[in-house]
């Protein structure tokens, strides 16, 4: 099998990934809006700009790798990927619940 084919379905799976829980984020969002008063809109919208933005840089950065053909650097560049993804949707996840409800 070449490695090419393996190397497409792993990104295919990190864009997935960005996605589901980019849009999660935003759910929560909008849910948080229709069962709480109107005192903090303006925050959950930030929150939910900054998911998009995060949505948007992350699939950009899978779309557009800037490493070498090493499969090190390749690895070590999509590991980063899902950590910023993860470390940034979890962020977003506690700036919502912190707000008073």
């Amino acid at each position: 099998m070449d490695n090419r084919y393996v190397f497409m379905a792993r990104r295919k799976d990190i864009k997935r990934d960005v996605n589901n829980l980019c849009y999660e984020v935003v759910y929560e969002c909008i849910v948080f809006l229709e069962h709480t008063p109107s005192l903090n809109q303006e925050n959950v919208y930030q929150i939910i700009y900054d998911a998009i933005d995060l949505r948007n840089d992350l699939v950009h950065k899978v779309n557009n790798p800037q490493t070498n053909n090493s499969p090190a650097a390749r690895r070590d560049y999509y590991s980063g990927i899902r950590n910023d993804l993860y470390n940034g949707t979890i962020s977003m996840i506690e700036r919502l619940n912190s707000l008073p409800r």
